[in-house]
Order: structure tokens, then sequence, then C-alpha cells
């Protein structure tokens, strides 16, 4: 299950609003509504935040298939040490190729714009 259908299905079970979870983690609700879209990725430490709201474990939010990996050897009790693998890294290239199109779009019109 991808990490947009876990939130969602945790804000319903929690009878939460989607305007409601936002001001608790204090971002906009529309990036609150892009996360639960699959449309953008949460670092590990809004997932932190948004576990807490919801009353569960930081890795029962992660999509089946992530791996999380602590580089803090004990030394702290934050999350610091967290490296996400391969889904981020899918998630990034996903949205930086999703933002290239829409710079080279933007490029076409305005050249388009100054011939014209």
């Amino acid at each position: 299950m991808k990490i947009g259908q876990k939130l969602k299905g945790m804000r319903i079970e929690k009878g939460f609003s989607t305007a409601q979870v936002s001001e608790k983690l204090d971002i906009s609700e529309s990036t609150y509504r892009r996360y639960e879209a699959d449309k953008s990725f949460p670092d590990v430490f809004m997932l932190d935040k948004i576990a807490k709201i919801y009353d569960r474990d930081l890795t029962d939010l992660l999509p089946e298939g992530l791996t999380i990996i602590n580089n803090n050897n004990g030394e702290h009790a934050n999350n610091a040490g967290y490296v996400m693998n391969q889904y981020l890294s899918e998630k990034l290239i996903e949205q930086y190729e999703e933002r290239l199109k829409e710079k080279d779009e933007q490029i076409a019109y305005w050249k388009k714009r100054a011939e014209g």
C-alpha cells in the first residue's frame, strides 16, 4: 500500500479533515492533500510528526518495500540518521522530471511570446 492510501485511511479512522491535519502539522492543506494523493512525499521529519498525530510508529506510515536504515548507532533519539532508499529516490526523480517538463514548457512559451 502506498503512503497516500495509508495517510488517508489513518486520517479517516481518526475522524480528522485534511484541514485539521494540515493545521496540526503547520503545513498548507494542499501540501497534505498532495501527500495523500502520492503526488508529493513527506520527509522523515514530517513523517514523524504525522505518525505522532495518528498515534502510530513512523514505520507504520511507510509503503511496503521502503527500508529505513538508522545511522545513529544509538547515539540520538531523533530521526536525523534515517535514510530512505529506493522509493524516495524514485519519487524525487519523478518530481524532478515533472519540474523539468514544466520548465521546458515555460521556456517554449516565453520564447514564442518574445518572437511573436
